[in-house]
């Protein structure tokens, strides 16, 4: 798994650069029975539409998402849960 913290907004080269590392990574360091590596880019900012559209062909496990700087409370993570699991 290969991560990128942005502190700012991400950018197409951004993912661009990502992209090629996975390239690189899944040529050169991947050893038989290896999975596909996974690429992670975390940002400050993250504006939806370019994402959809940097990402639009790409055929790695590569995902963009907005990190958070404080955590929520405990309340607030249980009812998120809950949510998700029905």
């Amino acid at each position: 798994m290969l991560i990128d913290l942005k502190r700012g907004e991400v950018k197409h080269s951004d993912i661009g650069q990502m992209n090629m590392y996975l390239n690189y990574f899944s040529k050169e360091e991947n050893v038989e029975d290896d999975k596909e590596p996974i690429g992670i880019i975390l940002t400050a900012e993250k504006d939806h539409v370019m994402v959809e559209y940097a990402l639009g062909s790409i055929t790695n496990n590569l995902f963009v998402s907005k990190y958070q700087l404080h955590l929520p409370d405990r309340e607030e993570l249980e009812n998120k849960l809950k949510d998700l699991l029905g």
